[in-house]
């Protein structure tokens, strides 16, 4: 299930940001290749990125490290269409997309029993059964709650998307920064850490967000407003 999990919010996340690309005017072989970029990206990135937090200790797939991958996908096209209206759209429709992803990619861990939480026997706690990486005790479901909460962002961001509210890019990425830093205190992993790696991420994300506006411009020909 986590396989089939981590394919379908590839699927669905580059579908959908293919879709509100063409709306917004992006050219079908731009909004093309970008789908093909960012899937090698994400994943390559994802890789890469979990290996690294791990001490080089094993790879995996980072979501983080995903979300890097797709933004370089998104970076790289924008430059290569040499359009600044290209970019700024571009930007908006990965970040609306990618709490989607992320959404559908905890259905799979929580199926699969990774990224498991907290010992909690509580109302919804989850006891796995079978074999591996697993707890022999009860859980709280935070890969539940993570997919929950990061689809009813991206259905917030998409309402805000249809009228056209302003800042959409940086409200929805540090509300997801933000979101994923606290569910943080949630999994097992975090016992024991005053602040893990991953929240450590997240605030570093928080921060480029605030000033993604200024980046952006900086990123584009001077002679063109964003």
């Amino acid at each position: 299930p986590y396989a089939v999990m981590i394919l379908l919010s590839l699927f669905f996340g580059n579908i959908v940001m293919y879709i509100l690309n063409i709306k917004n005017g992006i050219r079908k072989n731009v909004s093309g290749y970008t789908i093909l970029l960012s899937l090698m990206m994400s994943i390559f990135c994802g890789i890469y990125m979990a290996y690294i937090t791990s001490g080089f200790r094993y790879y995996g797939l980072s979501s983080i490290g995903g979300l890097i991958g797709m933004y370089l996908a998104v970076l790289v096209m924008s430059i290569i269409s040499h359009s600044k209206k290209d970019m700024k759209i571009m930007f908006q429709n990965c970040t609306l997309v990618l709490p989607l992803m992320y959404a559908l990619s905890k259905t799979g861990c929580f199926l699969a029993g990774c990224c498991y939480g907290i010992k909690y026997s509580g109302i919804f706690s989850v006891y796995y059964t079978g074999h591996g990486n697993i707890p022999e005790y009860n859980v709280f479901p935070v890969q539940l709650a993570e997919s929950i909460i990061f689809f009813l962002i991206f259905v917030i961001g998409m309402f805000l998307y249809r009228y056209k509210s302003k800042n959409i890019i940086q409200t929805e990425f540090i509300v997801s920064a933000l979101s994923k830093l606290l569910l943080d205190f949630l999994r097992e992993s975090h016992n024991g850490q005053l602040i893990s790696l991953n929240q450590i991420l997240c605030i570093i994300l928080m921060i480029i967000a605030i000033f993604l506006k200024q980046i952006i411009k900086k990123l584009v020909f001077s002679n063109e407003r964003i």
